[in-house]
């Protein structure tokens, strides 16, 4: 798998993650845990998703 199709993969699976989210925050009594949960694997994918771009853009540079 390229790096740009991993990037596209993890940025569809935080798409995903805020739309759980959103879900979960608009229910009558939301659950804060899950809620927190999933915001700690959005910022994780986040954080994976920029070294993966900071690679790309390295790459690019040096071509």
């Amino acid at each position: 798998m390229s790096i740009q199709a991993h990037v596209n993969s993890l940025s569809e699976k935080r798409t995903q993650l805020k739309e759980q989210i959103d879900a979960e925050m608009n229910h009558p009594s939301p659950n804060f845990e899950t809620i927190t949960k999933l915001k700690k694997q959005n910022l994780l994918l986040k954080e994976e998703m920029q070294r993966y771009l900071s690679t790309l853009n390295e790459s690019a540079s040096a071509s």
